[in-house]
């Protein structure tokens, strides 16, 4: 009974009510997306869903999941499991009990309620973090409420998300209070029970190097502030060690190089601590020759590992992480300069992700800078790169946040307290206020951040309404073609089509082969003899029909079409929902297209978009209605809006583009060249009708039209085009 009165502090009623309270807001705001149709959200989530299934189905065996084996096809790489095996297994095990009686539905109903359930535990982390390190209920119930209105645990946070980072993120918070309850109550044997939380934080989110260096760097600080003692020393090696233990059992590669050396750089961060407690003995009065002595020792381990790995030619830092460290370097990698979620960000967007919070963090770090204990070091080292990294590469958001919002509770606690002490009374009130005034504002955006559909049933489009376009074209891509079927499509869609189509692709979301990615931007941005060029040249496919032909391959692209009195117009309307002027925006493929595929493929944009004529159509518009700069002004802008689809003859040679034509014309609706009419004060020229097109090595197999709009006037469709390869002269 000693142990659970240390473990859990007591809480008297109203902590209860207020944490019981707070976790409830939490996990209605997430909640939210409920009012639409459920499913897994987003795109990693499928896969992570897809092996709980197989850990279910292997009845809680994790070594029984398989590698990647569908990716890279056909050149035999795979995707070892490391950070899609964690959540997964989590999944299962909570499944397990209802698994014989509902199979894989029972594995999906854990998975939604599982985002619920971390809205919750996100708050109680957050709340026993700052209240263990600080002992202010003050500090912790506001830290709490940042998790809980927190817009950047939104995003993808919603129902079905499984948000890998953000289990990792609280994962690490009950790590930090656990080590801390092992120094504070001279304890070390908590440490053993802190491994446990930090395991899963590490094959969960997968964040292993992260989490080393941060507690190497943490220890290291320690060191520095001469605040190092045997209780820390040992509470720390007691968790690196089991931790290292239990990560061994991991199917994974767990670790910077691997799953040993993620155990030794735990136990060299221990031999560290000890090493220090020895020289501290040894020059007891020499102080400050000990962390130079120390420094000195790491540098050299450094310089010799670097040395090694560049012997053996190994890298020890993948691009996309030294990105991170070098964001001069994350401009040459096309991949990154192209994907959204690797462009650094703006002060405005953190600010709108983390509010007040991000500047009450500050403080926060200083307060642990002065109390020099290693849990708290260790949350600050965490903050600080979680925050730098973010601005970087903003995939991080929904883990920052459960680092910043501990930190941000603790500086208002520093604050307060030092107020109080100064007897000022009003300043902790207004700041509060202050906190308070944020804390609505974060309620608003997270709010309506989470009142949207998954996005598989909202495929991309501008607004967030419900079609099911794509989930009939997976549905009969499952159910129609051949299980050996192989499909090309922008990665995007990767695990989609892998996992709900259950067919073989040639890129997903977690693909790390640049090469793929090119191949397949080459294949969209050039015409059709190209493409099979391509496929038969590296992919060893044969279209349907030839000699050689053995595996059905067939080539998805998606995007809106507008429908205008029987004519169409590929892309919706760039004033959606006002009067239809005949210039179209695209947040599909062909946006994708006429953007990332050119940069990645290293295409010049300016083969595939004609700026001139962009330009001369601007000026046009800006003539013609000069009595009213205002009208002209915003008519400029809706052109501009279409930059996408001011095509070059080359574009509308690409397969990219032929595929949207003839997918419309097949249907009976003419398809109205881009850019062809014009706007006068008369009225519009909507313009001029392309000719046919029938490509001859690739043929409609599969149209999906779900309405996304209707005005009386237009009606916007999501379009999912499945084209066959075939062999010219022979239908599909």
């Amino acid at each position: 009974m000693a142990v659970k009165r240390d473990l859990l502090r007591k809480f008297n009623l109203i902590d209860t009510l207020a944490l019981v309270g707070i976790a409830s807001i939490s996990i209605l705001i997430r909640g939210l997306s409920a009012n639409y149709p459920l499913s897994i959200n987003g795109f990693d989530s499928w896969y992570l869903f897809y092996n709980a299934v197989l850990i279910a189905q292997a009845h809680g065996n994790w070594y029984a999941v398989p590698p990647d084996v569908h990716s890279w096809f056909p050149s035999g790489y795979f995707i070892e499991l490391d950070n899609v095996i964690g959540l997964p297994l989590i999944a299962a095990l909570l499944s397990l009990p209802f698994y014989s009686a509902f199979g894989e539905n029972a594995v999906y109903t854990v998975v939604l309620f599982m985002d619920l359930a971390l809205a919750g535990l996100g708050v109680v982390a957050s709340y026993l973090a700052v209240e263990g390190l600080t002992k202010s209920r003050i500090g912790a119930i506001l830290a709490s409420l940042m998790i809980a209105l927190s817009p950047a645990l939104t995003y993808k946070n919603l129902i079905g998300g499984l948000p890998k980072t953000s289990w990792g993120g609280v994962f690490v918070l009950f790590s930090i209070y656990l080590l801390n309850l092992a120094i504070e109550r001279r304890k070390p044997a908590y440490g053993a029970i802190a491994s446990v939380p930090l395991f899963l934080a590490e094959i969960s989110w997968g964040g292993y190097t992260y989490i080393d260096i941060s507690l190497l760097a943490a220890a290291f600080l320690l060191i520095l502030l001469n605040r190092n003692d045997e209780i820390t020393a040992k509470s720390f090696t007691l968790m690196g060690v089991f931790t290292a233990f239990l990560t061994s059992l991991s199917p994974a590669n767990i670790g910077f190089l691997s799953g040993t050396a993620h155990g030794l750089s735990l136990v060299f961060i221990s031999l560290l601590l000890f090493a220090d407690l020895y020289l501290k003995k040894l020059l007891s009065k020499q102080n400050l020759l000990r962390p130079l002595i120390l420094t000195s020792i790491i540098v050299l381990i450094f310089v010799l590992a670097m040395d090694l790995l560049s012997a053996l030619r190994v890298t020890p830092i993948p691009s996309r992480y030294y990105a991170i460290v070098d964001p001069f370097y994350q401009i040459t990698v096309p991949i990154d300069k192209t994907v959204a979620e690797y462009i650094p960000q703006s002060i405005t967007s953190m600010l709108l992700d983390f509010g007040v919070a991000l500047f009450l963090s500050v403080i926060g770090m200083y307060y642990f800078i002065r109390e020099g204990n290693l849990a708290g070091l260790w949350l600050l080292i965490l903050g600080v790169a979680s925050v730098y990294g973010t601005s970087e590469q903003p995939y991080l958001f929904n883990y920052t946040e459960y680092m910043i919002a501990p930190l941000a509770g603790v500086g208002i606690a520093y604050v307060i307290t030092k107020l109080k002490q100064a007897r000022i009374r009003v300043a902790p009130i207004l700041l509060l206020a202050v906190v308070g005034i944020s804390l609505v504002a974060d309620a608003g955006s997270a709010i309506v951040a989470s009142n949207t559909p998954n996005a598989i049933v909202t495929s991309a489009s501008p607004y967030p309404i419900p079609n099911y376009a794509w989930i009939s074209a997976l549905d009969w891509l499952r159910t129609q073609t051949s299980p050996h079927a192989f499909v090309l499509s922008w990665w995007d869609y990767g695990y989609w089509i892998e996992v709900v189509g259950n067919k073989t692709v040639i890129d997903e979301n977690n693909t790390l082969n640049g090469t793929q990615i090119k191949l397949m931007a080459e294949i969209f941005l050039n015409n059709e003899s190209f493409a099979a060029n391509v496929l038969e040249r590296d992919f060893h496919v044969y279209p349907y029909g030839n000699p050689n032909y053995t595996i059905p391959t067939y080539v998805v692209a998606y995007d809106a079409v507008t429908i205008y009195k029987g004519y169409a117009f590929i892309g919706y309307p760039t004033n959606l929902g006002g009067q239809f002027l005949g210039y179209t925006s695209s947040l599909g493929d062909i946006g994708k297209a006429m953007g990332a595929m050119t940069v990645i493929a290293g295409y010049p944009i300016q083969d595939y978009i004609n700026e001139s004529l962009l330009n001369q159509t601007e000026v046009q518009i800006a003539n013609e209605f000069s009595s009213d700069p205002t009208l002209a002004q915003q008519l400029v802008g809706l052109v501009g809006n279409s930059f996408s689809f001011a095509w070059t003859s080359r574009a509308y040679q690409s397969l990219i583009v032929n595929m949207f034509v003839e997918g419309l014309q097949v249907q009976g609706f003419p398809v109205i060249a881009p850019f062809t009419g014009s706007i006068t004060q008369s009225g519009v020229n909507f313009g001029t009708p392309l000719p046919q097109v029938r490509m001859t090595y690739f043929q409609p197999a599969y149209i999906s039209m779900y309405p996304l709009y209707e005005n009386g006037q237009y009606q916007v469709y999501i379009m999912v085009l499945v084209y066959q390869f075939v062999q010219p002269g022979v239908v599909s």
